[in-house]
């Protein structure tokens, strides 16, 4: 307090009068204060520190709680998430085996078009093939301008 009070005096920019005399009584003041709450506190302050320690506790353990639901809830959107892209890969392998399948069909369907274009014969076989298919194409559109 003395000290101090002797620092702020010397001070340039220290108070001086009577107001800088009261600011220290009220100084004074307080830090009795603080020291009689301090003082009294300890008797007490093991309760309130059993008190705070048991709500802070209480308050972990409904995080944990909370926590642990977070978790079960991802853990049961990652397992149907697996479940998800198994069935996807399977229904791909499939599609990819179809597509196989239906390549190697064209690939037969136009080696024996490529072979029957190839005789005079076949040739007239081809424009019929077309004739028929524009015909379809023809009725098709106009059935569904209807």
């Amino acid at each position: 307090g003395i000290a101090w009070g002797l620092a702020r005096r010397t001070h340039p920019l220290a108070r001086t009068g009577p107001t800088a005399r009261m600011s220290e009584v009220r100084g004074r003041n307080v830090d009795k204060n603080r020291a009689a709450l301090l003082e009294n506190g300890y008797a007490s302050h093991d309760k309130g520190a059993a008190y705070d320690t048991s709500f802070m506790e209480r308050q972990n353990d409904e995080q944990i709680g909370l926590l642990g639901s977070k978790v079960s809830q991802l853990k049961q959107m990652t397992l149907q998430i697996n479940d998800m892209v198994a069935y996807d890969n399977r229904m791909l392998d499939e599609m990819g085996t179809s597509f196989d399948r239906t390549g190697s069909l064209l690939g037969g369907t136009m080696r024996r078009l490529d072979d029957l274009a190839k005789t005079k014969h076949g040739r007239h076989m081809i424009y019929l093939a077309l004739f028929v298919l524009c015909v379809f194409i023809f009725l098709y559109m106009s059935s569904r301008r209807r």
